[in-house]
Parts: structure tokens; sequence; C-alpha cells
């Protein structure tokens, strides 16, 4: 494939892109190479070209959406339930006052992704696999449902008695203001038209309610560290990565008002990519656990600085 030094025009601002880097799908090893662009004006990373539909569902298969299981969501333990009931609002009767107040100090510092109450209201989770997210949030008082493309995914989440659409988010058509929260976790770097799916997103959102995204963090420091085989990249399924800005503007320019964001990383990702630059076939090193102790430095050293790994952010709708 012959690089460009530019070219291509930015999904999220309409911008032009740079030549960012060139990379191959190392996850699941298909064919070829696929080049990404780094825009000139917001600084969004994309693949370019951006391909088809028909060619974006050819990167996902079998292997990939192996989750038409049911279910497991695990229950929250003890510390976690104390951290949701007394940071985060949630109505859990079987924490006492002092179990709350105790939770909200520890939340400064344990379970800071957590999704704060919002009155057990409507609540979306849009990309949801077999619904364990759906689950969860049902659990803790959400009347809480799905959507996922993929039919086995979904229909394994509808076995379990979750309601769950297949297809995407346009296609169920729900009414306007209807959802208190929407979750979209690991699915807009997916998408080749964010605007077009934020704007969806705000429709469907109550004034007042809330959207939660996680996805990728271009800014992250392993991507700085390992460039083309940083594990997050993920050639080609992934289409666009977003940096803590990019995003907020997109969201902004929806109309929704941005509440936080934070970065989030973990040793699984580092280790990935270590391996990946390494070319190591053998026992991963995310499963050894002198290295996992060595990854725990970069974790601490990434979230001091921001550049965590994965991006978690609110926003709401405006009242």
């Amino acid at each position: 494939m012959t690089v460009e030094s530019t070219g291509g025009e930015c999904p999220l601002c309409g911008g032009e892109g740079r030549f960012a880097y060139e990379g191959t799908d190392q996850l699941l090893g298909r064919e070829g190479s696929y080049r990404y662009l780094n825009c000139r004006s917001c600084g969004a990373v994309f693949l370019s070209p951006m391909p088809d539909a028909q060619t974006i569902s050819s990167f996902y298969p079998d292997e990939y959406l192996d989750h038409d299981q049911s279910p497991q969501a695990k229950s929250p333990g003890r510390v976690r339930k104390a951290v949701l009931a007394g940071r985060y609002g949630y109505p859990l009767k079987e924490i006492s006052p002092l179990g709350k107040g105790w939770g909200r100090v520890a939340g400064t510092f344990m379970y800071r992704d957590e999704i704060a109450w919002r009155g057990g209201g409507q609540a979306l989770d849009v990309g949801c696999g077999n619904g364990k997210f759906v689950q969860k949030l049902a659990s803790l008082g959400w009347q809480a449902c799905g959507v996922e493309f993929s039919e086995s995914a979904a229909q394994a989440g509808r076995d379990s008695g979750l309601q769950i659409h297949t297809g995407d988010l346009k296609s169920a058509a729900y009414a306007d203001d209807r959802f208190h929260l929407v979750s979209a976790r690991h699915l807009i770097e997916h998408l080749p038209d964010p605007p077009t799916f934020m704007a969806e997103i705000y429709r469907v959102t109550v004034p007042g309610g809330r959207l939660v995204i996680r996805t990728p963090n271009s800014k992250a420091l392993g991507r700085g560290w390992f460039g083309a085989n940083w594990y997050a990249n993920d050639p080609p399924r992934h289409l666009v990565m977003y940096s803590a800005d990019n995003l907020s503007q997109l969201a902004i320019n929806a109309g929704f008002v941005p509440v936080l964001t934070r970065a989030f990383t973990s040793p699984k990702i580092i280790l990935n990519s270590w391996d990946y630059q390494k070319g190591n076939a053998g026992k991963p090193s995310r499963k050894k656990k002198l290295w996992r102790l060595v990854a725990r430095l970069y974790v601490l050293f990434a979230s001091l600085t921001g550049r965590g790994d994965e991006l978690f952010a609110v926003y709401e709708k405006p009242r």
C-alpha cells in the first residue's frame, strides 16, 4: 500500500487528515494493512479510505462476535455496593448510613467509572452484545434495554429475558426523549458516521438525561510508546479514535453538555501491546504474574498523567 502524507476527510469535523500510521489486524490475522490519518483540525485518528457498510461487516467474523452465550453479570461486592450507595446515590437498602458514608470516601479513589443513579428511569445500552451490562443495570434498579447488531448475541440476551433490539440505534425507532441514561461502551470507535449517531442519541435522551461513553484514548501514553502496535488501535475495526477534547466537541455539537471525562487503564492493554511489539506467540504476558506486577507501574503513571488507555466520559442533555 502506498502511504500518502495527506488526504481523506475527517468523519468528525470534515477536516483534512495526514498520515498517522499503517497497521495490520494483529488480533484476528486478517490480511492486508490499513492506513490511518490524523485530522489536522480536531486531532481525530481515522481509517482512510473509510470502508462501506458491507466491508465493515466483514471485519467481524464469528470468532470476534463470541458473545452468544447467556449473559452472566456478576453481583457487586459489599465494597462496590457501598460506593454505589454512598457516592452514586443508589437506593441499596442493605447499605447502612455508616456504610454509605464510608462509600462516599472510598469512591474518591475506587470505582470511579460507575454511573450515577438517575431515579430508576429508562436506560439503554447501545452495542450491548448479549446484554450483560443491560442485566447489570436492571439489577441495580434501572428499566433497562439494549441495541445490538449481532443477531446471535441479541438473541442470547432475549433468551435470558432481556429486551434487546437487533440492528442499529436508528432502526430501533425509539420515541423522542425516552431514556434517562444511554450508554455506549466501546462502540463509537466502530462507527463510520459519529455525528449522526450522536444526534440520534440526543434525540432519544430525556432533558436532564445522561450519555456515558467508553472508548480508547488516542492520547494514551501506551499509544505514544507502541504506535501501530498499541493493542487498542485494533485495525481495521476501530474506524475512529478519539481524544478527550474531540470526543467532547462531538457531544457538544450534538447538544450535550460535558459533565466529566476521565482516563483509565489496565495491565491488559499495555501487556498485549508489548506482545504485539515483540511478536510473542507464546503465553500472553498478561497471564504472567511478574509482568502484571510491572504493568501496575504503567497503570499508576498513566493514571497520574491523565493519559490512560481508555476514556470514560459523561454528558448531559440540557433541561
